[in-house]
This record gives structure tokens, sequence and C-alpha cells, in this order.
């Protein structure tokens, strides 16, 4: 039974025309007996592909296998996409933002951290540092909340306009 404390970020380590099938071909050629229950071999709980679709791949109550020490206690996201050769897709860290978003509406406060942080790889990808994800979800919803302030503004000032 997996219980997560924490959301670990990898890259596929391939071009942006793989997709979620891709992964569960490569996953199944390796890990054969390790069907998820939502009919995936992929071990990771959720793949993001280029273009921002979201695949959940595992429940997160499910053992998963992405990151030896770490799969009964870990939601693992991957990222489609080579990150020591290119930046995410803007459609990825929009995606980003709304599932780690929904994660923290179940799971408040859990942390995201590479996979290079319980490992020797550069993966979640060499360009990105560390907390790349983290800022990039402050970002999205700094944003969010900019944007809320000035429709709330611009309603106000309307109404002021109007008396």
């Amino acid at each position: 039974m997996n219980q997560p404390t924490v959301v670990i970020t990898h890259h596929a380590v391939s071009n942006f025309n793989h997709t979620v099938e891709d992964v569960d071909q490569w996953h199944k050629a390796r890990w054969p007996e390790c069907k998820s229950e939502l009919g995936y071999w992929v071990g990771y709980n959720y793949v993001i592909e280029a273009d921002g679709k979201v695949t959940q791949t595992r429940k997160h109550t499910e053992e998963v296998a992405h990151t030896i020490g770490m799969n009964n206690k870990s939601i693992g996201v991957c990222f489609m996409g080579n990150f020591d050769t290119h930046q995410p897709t803007p459609n990825q860290i929009s995606a980003w933002g709304k599932l780690y978003g929904d994660l923290r509406k179940q799971y408040p406060d859990i942390p995201t951290l590479p996979h290079r942080a319980y490992a020797n790889k550069s993966c979640h990808g060499s360009l990105l540092a560390n907390d790349f994800f983290q800022i990039a979800y402050q970002r999205i919803t700094l944003i969010d909340r900019l944007n809320k302030l000035i429709a709330l503004l611009t309603r106000l000032l309307t109404q002021r306009r109007m008396k």
C-alpha cells in the first residue's frame, strides 16, 4: 500500500513525440508482472505529455515503480521529453500546475522533489534546478491570484463608475 509523502518528478529521456502509450510499452517489457489497477504497466502515477495531456496510470494507493526506496511513499510524475537537452513545454508546465494543485488538495503541503534527490541520476533533467517544478507551481498560483485580484478591481471600478 502506497502512503504518499512526496511527489517525485521524472523526465522520460525521450523526445516530445512520445506518449503515455510508449511509456506503457517500455515498462511492460521491463516489468511485465506490474500491471496497475488502472490497466497500465507504467510505474509512475501520472504521465504528462508535451501537449499537456495528463494521464493517471496508477492509483495513489498502489505501490509504484519509479524510485527505489520510495515506491511505497510517493507519487511519481513523468514528463515526456529529455530535460538534459531542452525545457518542458508551456503546456506541460500548465498541466503540472493543475495536477500539483489537485494533489495538494488531497495531500496538503506535499513537497515535490526530482528523482535525483533519491538516486545518482540527472533526472528530472540537468537543465532544471531541483526546485524547478515547485517554483513553476508557485508562479502559476501567483499569476492566478493576481488575475483574480485584477478581475475584482475591474469589477469594483466598473461599479463605481456606474454610480
